[in-house]
This record gives C-alpha cells, structure tokens and sequence, in this order.
C-alpha cells in the first residue's frame, strides 16, 4: 500500500514539474518571437548602427607570430583583438563602415599607408536581408566598394541584439567582427 501511494505521489510530481516547464519553454518562445519580431523591424526602417567591438582576423602562421609579438601585454592576441570607434551604419539606403583591419593584404590599394582599415561609404550595389528561422538569425548581406576596393559584407544579428560581422575582399585575407545593432534614437523611441 506504501509502495502504491508513492507511485502516486511520483506520478503527480513528475505532471507537475513537466506542466511548469512547458509554460516556461512557451515562454522563451514567445520571447525569441518577439526578439525576432523587434529586429526585423529596426533592420526594416533602415536606420541602425553596429557598434564593432572585437575583430577576429584569420592569419597565417607566420603573421600571427608576428602578430602575438607586437599585441604581448596588451590583453589581445592574433586571433582576438579588442577595438573601439568601429561601425556599420546604414541609414536609408547609404551605408557606412569604418573597420580596424588586422590581416594580410594581398595588393596595395591604398596611396595613404596610415590608411589601412576598412572604409567605405555610399550606396550599395546589392542589398539582401534573409531570415534563418532554424538558427532564429536574421542575414543581412551587401556588396559595396570605395574608391579602390569592392566588399562583400555580411551580418548576422542575433535576438539579443548581438551582431557577428564579416568583411571579403579580393584584396585581403577576410577578418570577421563582433558587435551590438543599436537603432536610430527615433527607432528606440516607437
């Protein structure tokens, strides 16, 4: 009899405990929904900024070394490098990005050595915004070109507002960004 009521009483907290995390499961649901929901509408309205915060450069052997060397004590290493001032922002249909660059450039495209970052600003060539429903992401990729050099950018922004960012050139070795999508202050205000 003491054997049955247990059985009973296992039965009914078990129910209990699957019913509690169903409504929770729904609710992180309704939540990335919504995320989802919100982020499509900034990147609708055209009028956000990425706010670039760290670059992962993909080096050879040799220019990592090198790399390691000169970064030493600085709490930065090839692979992971802190940055500030960095951004994408697209704004109608202009965009801007102004990147740190750490890689290896395969043609010198540049007449000002103290220029070697990634800019460009103006009108994009192709402009495409797809949604991946299974990684619950939202793909924004474009192809623009400054005076001397074509990219091909493409963003992948996350429901929390987190962004990873990478940057082609047939120019250089292609380096990638983390950041944060911040939207227009009039967009934070809707």
């Amino acid at each position: 009899m003491k054997r049955r009521s247990f059985h009973v009483i296992l039965g009914f907290v078990i129910i209990l405990l699957c019913g509690c995390g169903g409504t929770k499961n729904a609710e992180k649901i309704s939540l990335r929904t919504q995320q989802i929901e919100t982020l499509k509408n900034v990147v609708d309205a055209k009028s956000y900024t990425i706010e670039v915060n760290t670059a992962y450069p993909m080096q050879t052997y040799a220019v990592t070394r090198v790399t390691n060397a000169l970064l030493q004590n600085t709490g930065n290493s090839a692979s992971r490098i802190n940055v500030n001032g960095n951004f994408i922002e697209i704004k109608n249909d202009s965009i801007k990005g102004v990147l740190s660059y750490f890689g290896e450039v395969r043609t010198v495209n540049s007449y000002n050595p103290r220029d070697g970052g990634i800019n460009f600003e103006g009108l994009p060539t192709t402009y495409e915004v797809t949604e991946n429903e299974k990684k619950q992401t939202l793909n924004i990729e474009f192809d623009i070109k400054n005076k001397i050099e074509p990219y091909n950018v493409i963003i992948q922004l996350y429901p929390d507002k987190s962004a990873t960012v990478i940057v082609n050139s047939p120019y250089r070795t292609s380096i990638r960004y983390d950041g944060t999508l911040k939207p227009s202050e009039v967009e934070e205000n809707l």
